[in-house]
């Protein structure tokens, strides 16, 4: 299997790199999977869409690192929470309303590798390794992943450390 992948996340970037052969850092045709890994939302959905309009008639597998903050009202990050809230809507109109053959999925990772409760790249990657081993007739539209403290707790946190 060959992956390419975009890393704007750099830290995950490199756990995908460590984990799978024939890892290509950006978008390759030839690729059996596109990991759409970008810090710029917009740029991410603007992405999406190219590679889907390359791969909608093949076998191919497109994986979009999105966020918890899509959900409505919890992100104080309002343009970044909104960015991934876009990618998540097109993700969901190629899904239901296209006639692809590709399979689309989403991860909605929360926080990663921080001093805060968190999930570890390495968690991500074995999340996409599993969506992308499944068989190629099945898809996992979406997969929201994040360590079990309570958003409201971790949001606390992020706020008392800002004023330290």
């Amino acid at each position: 299997m060959k992956i390419s992948v975009t890393n704007s996340h750099r830290g995950l970037g490199l756990a995908i790199s460590k984990r799978f052969e024939n890892v290509i850092d950006g978008f390759d045709e030839n690729s059996d999977v596109f990991i759409n890994n970008r810090h710029n939302s917009f740029k991410q959905t603007e992405l999406l869409m190219e590679v889907f309009d390359k791969w909608k008639d093949t076998e191919k597998t497109i994986v979009n690192i999105v966020s918890r903050s899509k959900y409505p009202n919890i992100s104080k990050g309002y343009l970044y929470s909104a960015s991934k809230a876009s990618l998540s809507h097109l993700s969901n109109s190629l899904r239901f309303v296209s006639d692809k053959k590709c399979r689309i999925i989403d991860i909605n990772p929360g926080l990663l590798e921080s001093e805060l409760p968190s999930l570890s790249y390495n968690e991500i990657v074995d999340t996409i390794e599993y969506c992308i081993n499944l068989p190629i007739h099945i898809e996992v539209g979406e997969i929201s992943i994040w360590h079990k403290t309570p958003y409201k707790e971790i949001s606390k946190l992020k706020d008392d450390n800002r004023k330290n």
